[in-house]
């Protein structure tokens, strides 16, 4: 654990302390605050996702499995989509970004 020197005003301090110790009310600040942005985040990251698989019909573990093994699934997307490629590149980034922020978010609601 590292230790972080900040300034806070001395008003926000004495508020602060109305509601208990200082320093686990702002730990809880931070938490929630924390939740909320991972919260945002996926959802904005699904939303990515989402594209991806209304583009395509279908999710990407289906998708990568019908350009690899169904010649006629590939050939539509080649001629509907002539840079799927990038998309599948792209999609398969987010869903990495999901799972790490994901991961993330069970991490601070584990503290």
């Amino acid at each position: 654990m590292s230790l972080i020197s900040i300034e806070i005003e001395d008003e926000w301090i004495k508020t602060a302390q109305w509601f208990g110790n200082i320093k686990d009310f702002i730990t809880e600040a931070l938490k929630s605050y924390s939740v909320d942005q991972c919260i945002s985040h996926i959802k904005d990251i699904s939303a990515k996702i989402a594209a991806y698989n209304k583009k395509y019909l279908c999710n990407y573990e289906t998708f990568t499995n019908a350009v690899q093994t169904d010649k006629e699934f590939l050939m539509k997307i080649e001629s509907q989509n002539p840079l799927w490629e990038e998309d599948a590149m792209e999609w398969e980034y987010w869903l990495e970004e999901y799972r790490a922020w994901q991961n993330r978010l069970e991490v601070i609601l584990q503290q």
